[in-house]
C-alpha cells in the first residue's frame, strides 16, 4: 500500500500515520490522513496554542466544565478534538482505540518514534507509566520544548481493564494528559 506524499512530510510520520491505519482494519474502525501533511500540521497546532487552538474549532459540545469541539483539521481524520475547560485550559486531542494490548504497542511505538522525529532534537522527551486506581494503565511519553510558551505533546498508550487505545495530546506544559 503506498500513500502519496509530498517531499516536506518526513517520511517517519507518514509511517506512524499508516501504522495506525494499517493496524486499525483490524477493528473495522479505518484510520485515514486527514491532511496533507501531519509533521507541518502538528507544528501549526502547537504554534496555535497559545489561542486556545481557536483556528482549528469547530462545532461544540458544552458540558458543566468542558466544552468539547470538533477539530477543523484533524491529523487522524475523525478522531481529533479541542477540549477547552472551565479554567481556559484546551488542549489538542488525537486518539484511537485499539483491538488489543499488542495492536495500542505498535501505534505506541510507532507514533512515539514518528513525533520524536517531527518535533526534532531540541525538544526533550520522557517516558512514564500510566496509572489508575493504583494500577499500571499503560505508559506515555511526554515532549517538552525548550520554549517554556509552548505546550507540551505527549503520546499515550492506554491499557486497562481490557480496553486498549492509544492518543496523542497537546495542551498545557506539565499536564499530563492522562485520563
Amino acid at each position: 500500500m503506498s500513500v502519496p506524499t509530498t517531499s516536506r512530510t518526513p517520511q517517519p510520520f507518514v509511517a506512524m500515520i499508516l501504522g495506525l491505519t494499517l493496524t486499525g482494519c483490524s477493528l473495522n474502525q479505518t484510520l485515514s490522513l486527514g491532511v496533507d501533511d501531519p509533521c507541518d500540521s502538528l507544528k501549526s497546532i502547537i504554534a496555535d496554542y497559545p489561542s486556545g487552538f481557536a483556528q482549528y474549532r469547530g462545532r461544540s459540545n458544552n458540558f458543566k466544565s468542558v466544552t468539547v469541539f470538533s477539530a477543523e483539521e484533524e491529523i487522524i481524520k475523525g478522531h481529533c478534538e479541542i477540549w477547552s475547560w472551565a479554567n481556559n485550559d484546551t488542549a489538542y486531542v488525537c486518539s484511537a482505540n485499539a483491538p488489543n494490548d499488542e495492536v495500542a504497542a505498535a501505534r505506541y511505538n510507532t507514533a512515539v518514534s514518528s513525533t520524536s522525529q517531527c518535533l526534532g532534537t531540541t525538544w526533550q522527551s520522557d517516558e512514564s507509566d500510566r496509572v489508575r486506581d493504583g494500577e499500571k494503565a499503560g505508559v506515555a511519553t511526554h515532549f517538552k520544548s525548550p520554549d517554556a510558551a509552548d505546550p507540551g505533546v505527549s503520546v499515550h498508550r492506554v491499557a486497562f481493564k481490557g480496553n486498549s487505545s492509544v492518543y496523542v495530546y497537546v495542551g498545557k506544559s506539565g499536564q499530563t494528559g492522562d485520563f
